[in-house]
């Protein structure tokens, strides 16, 4: 091993090391300010500057974690609570995501974007963000640099969202249920729509996880629609398992008692879980997935993102 070989190694570790301090920092200071955001943009800022990654598998940690977290807030809700806000608001989803897809197909006409890229960012601001595009990118044959740009972009609206919705929830004076529900629409990944809510209160979480959950349940007919015309008849297309357990643990909380302290811990973790997984979300964006947007994808997902979002405040407040 050579001297320069054996300096980039020690840098390499160093670099790391710090990292990963860093890192700590940032996810103490969004569980103490109870703000998933400040571990997000900590860990963007840990992965853009120091150019390196200190958490092996980020994305499963940060994907579990927030799995778990939903499923957890689960058992602060009842089956009751559960059925009547998707009930309320289910023509109000249906009428969102019909509405964006075909939005985004108009406009994707309007712009000449190509038009993989175009319905893999429709389907992300329709329906669930980075699930969504990484669910119809095989389906459609979506080249690899098609899928970073994609859910980058959809990455960096979402980190929008988390720091200015709440602030325009708050000028415009709106209810925990009303913005709980805005949110649920409007914003793309799961992730930022949960946290986005848990900023503003807890009541705009609960609304928000279970009217977000009804959403992404309509990347089934999509994606089995995308796979006919793309001709993908073969490809697996599956409700998503913590969906399926958020509602399990809806229906136990209902079935047995649950004590207000035990409620409370979960709930804590349930927060702490977010945090973990917004900040492993941060670490995953690098600075190549950047330098491959391009001029024509941005002005179409801003686009049509600033199209939908005040559509989706006036189905909440007048539908």
């Amino acid at each position: 091993m050579t001297g320069s070989t054996a300096s980039q190694e020690q840098h390499g570790v160093r670099s790391k090391v710090i990292a990963g301090f860093a890192f700590a920092c940032a996810l103490l200071v969004g569980v103490y300010f109870r703000n998933p955001g400040l571990a997000l943009l900590g860990g963007l800022a840990i992965r853009l500057g120091l150019g390196v990654n200190p958490i092996p598998r980020s994305g499963q940690i940060g994907k579990l974690s927030l799995q778990t977290a939903i499923v957890l807030l689960g058992f602060t809700l009842g089956i009751d609570r559960l059925i009547s806000v998707s009930a309320e608001y289910g023509v109000i989803v249906a009428a969102y995501v019909l509405g964006t897809l075909a939005l985004g197909w108009l406009l994707a006409m309007m712009l000449k974007n190509e038009t993989t890229e175009a319905g893999l960012l429709s389907g992300g601001t329709a329906i669930c963000g980075g699930t969504a595009i990484a669910t119809l990118a095989p389906l459609m044959g979506a080249k690899p640099h098609q899928f970073a740009v994609a859910t980058a972009l959809v990455f960096l609206l979402n980190i929008l969202a988390l720091f200015t919705f709440p602030t325009i929830g708050h000028w415009l004076g709106l209810s925990q249920e009303a913005f709980g529900a805005w949110v649920a629409l409007a914003i793309h990944d799961t992730s930022s729509v949960v946290a986005t809510a848990a900023i503003y209160g807890d009541e705009a979480l609960e609304i928000a996880t279970t009217v977000k959950l009804g959403r992404t349940l309509w990347l089934i007919p999509l994606a089995i629609v995308v796979s006919i015309v793309y001709q993908q008849g073969g490809a697996k297309i599956r409700i998503p398992g913590f969906i399926l357990m958020f509602v399990a643990a809806s229906v136990i909380s209902s079935l047995v008692s649950i004590s207000d302290d035990l409620i409370g811990v979960i709930a804590w973790l349930s927060k702490f879980l977010l945090v973990l997984a917004l900040g492993m979300i941060g670490l995953e964006i690098n600075r190549e997935t950047l330098k491959q947007l391009s001029l024509k994808s941005i002005a179409f997902a801003v686009g049509l993102w600033a199209t939908v979002a005040p559509i989706a405040l006036a189905l909440v407040l007048y539908v």
